[in-house]
C-alpha cells in the first residue's frame, strides 16, 4: 500500500507579511489568539533566515499598523513585541531603528510582575504613625497655652508672658545664614510638615497597591517612600517643639517602614547561571 506524502507547508512572502497581520486582527475569539500566534511565530523564523535588508522594511511597515499592540497571542505576547524583538536582534544599523515606545512595549512586557503588595500591615503602618504624630502635635499645642510655672501675679500682667519653648536636635550647631533661614523660612513652613506627611503618604500608599503592579513600578513607589521618611527625619532634627519632633520622627519611621515592605524580591537566575 503507497503513502502519500504531504507537501510541506509553503512560507509566505515578506510582502504578505501586512495581509496576514491585517487578517489576524479581522478574527475573533481564540482563532484571533492562534493567527497572532502564528504570525509571531513567522516573524521569529525570518529573523534567522530572511537578509535583515528585506525584513526591516516589512517590520517597520506592521508595527506602522494601527493596532499592533493589541494583536495578542495566546502567550500574552503581541505582535508588535515580537517584531520589535526581531529589529533588535538584526546587525547594525536596525537596531537603532526602532522607535522609542516600541522599545519601552518591549521593556514592560519583559519586566516580570511582582507579588501583590502587603497592603493591610503598610496600611497598619501608616496609619499608627500618622495618629501618634497627631496626638504628639496636639500635646505640642497644648503645652504652648501652658504657664509654664508662672506665679498668679504673673499671669494676671505683672510679667509677660515668655515665648513657648522650642526644641532642636540641633540646637547649638545652627547660625549665621542657617539662622536666618530658619527664622525666616522655616517658621513659615513648619506647620506644613504634619499635612504634608501624611497626603504624600497616603498618595504613595494608593500607587503602591492600585498601580505598582511590575518591578520597576514597586521600586518606584518604595524609592517614594524612603525619601519621605529621610526628609521626614531632616524636618524632625530642626528645631520645633519637643512634641512636634518626635511626632515628624515618628511619621518618618513609618513611611520608612512602609518602604521596606515593597522590596521587590530578587528573580530567580536563569538555569546554567554560575553562582557568584
Amino acid at each position: 500500500m503507497s503513502t502519500q506524502r504531504q507537501p510541506a507547508p509553503v512560507t509566505p512572502s515578506l510582502a504578505a507579511l501586512v495581509p496576514l497581520f491585517e487578517e489576524a486582527a479581522r478574527a475573533t475569539g481564540s482563532s484571533r489568539a492562534l493567527m497572532a500566534g502564528s504570525l509571531n511565530a513567522l516573524i521569529a523564523r525570518w529573523a534567522q533566515t530572511e537578509d535583515p535588508a528585506a525584513l526591516a522594511p516589512a517590520l517597520h511597515a506592521l508595527l506602522a499598523k494601527e493596532g499592533v499592540e493589541q494583536l495578542v497571542d495566546e502567550q500574552g505576547t503581541p505582535v508588535s513585541v515580537a517584531a520589535t524583538q526581531a529589529l533588535l536582534a538584526m546587525s547594525y544599523p536596525h537596531p537603532l531603528e526602532v522607535a522609542p515606545e516600541h522599545l519601552e512595549a518591549l521593556r514592560r512586557q519583559q519586566e516580570p510582575a511582582v507579588p501583590p503588595t502587603r497592603r493591610d500591615w503598610m496600611l497598619t503602618v501608616l496609619v499608627v504613625a500618622t495618629l501618634v504624630q497627631a496626638v504628639c502635635f496636639i500635646l505640642a499645642d497644648d503645652m504652648r497655652h501652658l504657664s509654664f510655672g508662672l506665679t498668679v501675679d504673673e499671669l494676671a500682667g505683672g510679667a509677660s508672658l515668655p515665648p513657648p519653648p522650642r526644641y532642636s536636635f540641633l540646637d547649638g550647631s545652627l547660625g549665621g545664614v542657617l539662622s536666618r533661614l530658619e527664622r525666616d523660612v522655616w517658621w513659615s513652613v513648619r506647620p506644613l510638615v504634619p499635612w504634608g506627611q501624611a497626603v504624600c503618604a497616603g498618595v504613595l500608599y494608593g500607587f503602591s497597591t492600585v498601580l505598582a503592579r511590575t518591578a520597576w513600578a514597586r521600586t518606584l513607589s518604595r524609592r517614594g517612600f524612603l525619601g519621605l521618611g529621610a526628609v521626614g527625619f531632616v524636618a524632625g532634627l530642626l528645631p520645633m517643639h519637643f512634641y512636634e519632633s518626635w511626632g515628624t520622627l515618628t511619621a518618618a519611621a513609618g513611611a520608612l517602614l512602609a518602604g521596606r515592605m515593597l522590596r521587590v524580591p530578587k528573580q530567580p537566575a536563569p538555569p546554567g547561571t554560575p553562582s557568584a
